[in-house]
């Protein structure tokens, strides 16, 4: 039986603000970057960095993957910023769950620079304790290593937290981390994409998460 909620970790992309990644010409750049350096590999923009990654660590080389590949994700991030909006009552959710001692965090793919300042214009950052972007990891969802370290940080168990996110890999990464979770629907995938990954709940709106949370 699951214990009472007591933290909420969100996805930023699709989540709190819409999806505006342009992911047709980000993938397609990015499969060029990683063939030009040496690295077949396949799949969406996560898939094709946590595989890079695993074919670049055992050779000392992530730093130097990182150093290519980060600043073509920040241009595509800072691409996105420009055409961001907050979903309705995004503000309002996470101050309305600080207000009850529910604890906030985040965990995104996208890069701290870009979060930094999309939170901080869009009024968000002050409600979350704790924000992971892409550079505070090493594999990116749908891998959990993001939403474990936030756990850890948070001090809470897997069965006391909800993740809310838009996507497959929010669902993956913290269905392996043990959380339950949420989607909003009009994200990054639309409902038929979750149909081999359901997550717990399904929501139209952000709101609905403190009802679920209570």
């Amino acid at each position: 039986m699951h214990r009472m909620i007591r933290a909420v970790i969100f996805d930023f992309e699709g989540t709190l603000v819409d999806f505006q990644w342009r992911l047709g010409l980000a993938q397609a750049e990015l499969h060029r970057a990683f063939a030009e350096q040496g690295y077949a590999v396949d799949g969406n923009y996560a898939e094709m960095w946590n595989a890079a990654v695993d074919l670049a660590a055992p050779q000392g080389l992530l730093e130097a993957l990182r150093r290519t590949l980060h600043p073509v994700y920040d241009r595509w991030d800072a691409d996105a910023l420009r055409r961001w909006s907050p979903r309705p009552g995004a503000a309002a959710l996470l101050q309305r769950l600080t207000d009850r001692g529910i604890k906030t965090a985040m965990v995104s793919n996208i890069g701290r620079g870009t979060l930094d300042t999309a939170l901080e214009r869009f009024g968000l950052r002050t409600w979350l304790s704790l924000v992971i972007g892409r550079e505070d990891v090493v594999h990116l969802k749908p891998r959990p290593e993001g939403v474990a370290r936030a756990l850890a940080a948070l001090t809470i168990a897997a069965d006391e937290g909800l993740f809310v996110g838009d996507s497959r890999a929010d669902v993956y990464a913290a269905r392996a981390a043990g959380m339950r979770v949420a989607i909003v629907r009009g994200g990054e995938g639309d409902e038929s994409a979750f149909a081999t990954a359901p997550p717990d709940w399904m929501v139209s709106r952000l709101d609905e998460i403190a009802e679920l949370v209570g």
